[in-house]
C-alpha cells in the first residue's frame, strides 16, 4: 500500500519534531556513503538551472482510486439488487414490502457513497501531479502542494527526514519539514518522490541524487543516470504510459509476479487514466518560472523526449542486450565519476 499521508490524511503540523525524526535526518552539505545513486524514475525535467520531479503520490496514482471505485460500484449493485428483489417479490408474489429495513440500508448506502466519492476526489478532479522544483542556481525549492498553494523555501532551511506510513508493512519515504523560528516546531511538510517498502537503503540513494544535484559539481553525470521521465510537463499523461509506469519492473526475476501484477495494473490504469483526464495540469506562478529560466544553449536538457525508444522493453526489463549493456556502461561510468568527485571533496576534509 502506498504512503498517502498528506493526500488522504493530513500531515501533523504545529508540533515538535520527534526523536525518531531527529535521528533519521538527511543533512544538507553532508554526503551519505551509498553503493549507487537512484532517481527512481521521478525526474520530469533536468537542466543546469533546475530539476523538476513528481510527487510521491504519482507513483501509485490509480491504485487507491481503483479500490474505492470497486467498493462504490459494489455498494450500488447491492442496493439496486436488494430494492429490485423486494419490488419483484411484492409485485409477483404479493409479499408485504416493509420500508424500515430498506430505508435504513438506503441511508447507509447514501452516506457510504458520499464518503467514497470524497475519497475518490482526492485523486480525481484535482491536479495530475504535484511537482517539486529544485533550483540549483538560487538554492530554492518550489513545492506545488495538494491544496494548490506553492511553497517557496531555501534548500538549506528544510529539515529532511525519513518517514513511514502506519501498518504491518510500512512504506518509507522522505519528508521535508519547515520549522518555526525555534527550530523545533513543524509548521509545514511535503514529501519527496521516493516511497519504498522494506529496506530503507533506497532512501539514501535517492537523497544523494537530490543532494548532489543541489550541492555538487556533477550535474552532467547525474543526467546520465536518468533513464525514464514521466511525460507530464505541461500535458496530461496518456493511458499507455500510465500502464507502463504501474507495470515497471527492475529485473527479469520479477517476471514471476507479472501474472498477479498485470491484472491489478490494468485495473488501476483505468482509474489512473480517469484521474489524469479529470484533473488539471499544475501551473507554476510566473515568479517561479522567471527564477527557473534555463540557458537556451544548456547542454543538459533531460525530459520525456529523452526516454528509451523501446519503452515497453525497458519497463518490462527486456531490453536488447546491446541496449542494456550500453545504458549500464554509461551509467556505471557516470556514477564512478560522481563517486570520485565526492571522494576528492569530502575525504580531504574528513567528512
Amino acid at each position: 500500500m502506498m504512503n498517502y499521508t498528506g493526500l488522504y490524511t493530513p500531515y501533523k503540523l504545529n508540533r515538535p519534531l520527534t526523536e525518531k525524526e531527529k535521528n533519521g535526518q538527511f543533512c544538507q552539505g553532508k554526503r551519505r556513503r551509498v553503493k549507487t545513486i537512484m532517481d527512481t524514475d521521478s525526474v520530469i525535467r533536468m537542466n543546469s538551472i533546475f530539476m523538476e520531479c513528481v510527487d510521491k503520490y504519482y507513483q501509485g496514482s490509480g491504485i487507491a482510486g481503483s479500490m474505492l471505485s470497486i467498493v462504490s460500484i459494489g455498494l450500488l449493485a447491492m442496493t439496486m439488487y436488494g430494492f429490485g428483489y423486494a419490488i419483484f417479490e411484492n409485485i409477483s408474489k404479493g409479499r408485504a414490502f416493509h420500508m424500515v429495513g430498506p430505508m435504513i440500508f438506503l441511508v447507509f448506502f447514501v452516506v457510504s457513497e458520499c464518503f467514497l466519492i470524497q475519497l475518490l476526489r482526492k485523486e480525481w478532479f484535482r491536479k495530475t501531479h504535484y511537482p517539486i522544483r529544485f533550483n540549483r542556481k538560487n538554492q530554492m525549492v518550489y513545492v506545488y502542494q495538494v491544496n494548490g498553494e506553492v511553497l517557496s523555501v531555501p534548500w538549506s532551511r528544510i529539515f529532511f527526514t525519513s518517514a513511514s506510513s502506519k501498518g504491518a508493512m510500512p512504506e518509507w519515504g522522505i519528508d521535508g519539514h519547515l520549522l518555526a523560528d525555534d527550530g523545533e516546531t513543524v509548521v509545514n511538510t511535503f514529501s519527496l518522490a521516493v516511497s519504498v517498502m522494506g529496506s530503507k537503503k533506497l532512501l539514501s540513494e535517492y537523497w544523494e541524487f537530490i543532494r548532489c544535484y543541489m550541492e555538487e559539481a556533477c550535474v552532467e553525470d547525474l543526467a546520465e543516470l536518468v533513464t525514464l521521465c514521466p511525460p507530464v510537463e505541461n500535458r496530461k499523461e496518456g493511458y499507455i504510459f500510465g500502464l507502463q509506469y504501474l507495470l515497471k519492473i527492475d529485473s527479469r526475476l520479477e517476471w514471476i509476479h507479472l501474472p498477479i501484477k498485470l491484472p491489478l495494473a490494468l485495473l488501476a490504469s483505468v482509474s489512473r487514466y480517469i484521474a489524469m483526464q479529470t484533473s488539471k495540469i499544475p501551473q507554476w506562478p510566473q515568479e517561479v518560472l522567471d527564477a527557473c529560466q534555463p540557458d537556451p544553449h544548456d547542454p543538459i536538457n533531460i525530459s520525456a523526449a529523452s526516454n528509451p525508444a523501446h519503452l515497453w522493453r525497458y519497463v518490462l526489463a527486456n531490453e536488447k542486450r546491446e541496449e542494456y549493456e550500453a545504458r549500464y556502461t554509461r551509467q556505471a561510468a557516470a556514477y564512478a565519476r560522481i563517486k570520485a568527485k565526492l571522494a576528492a571533496r569530502y575525504e580531504k576534509s574528513g567528512a
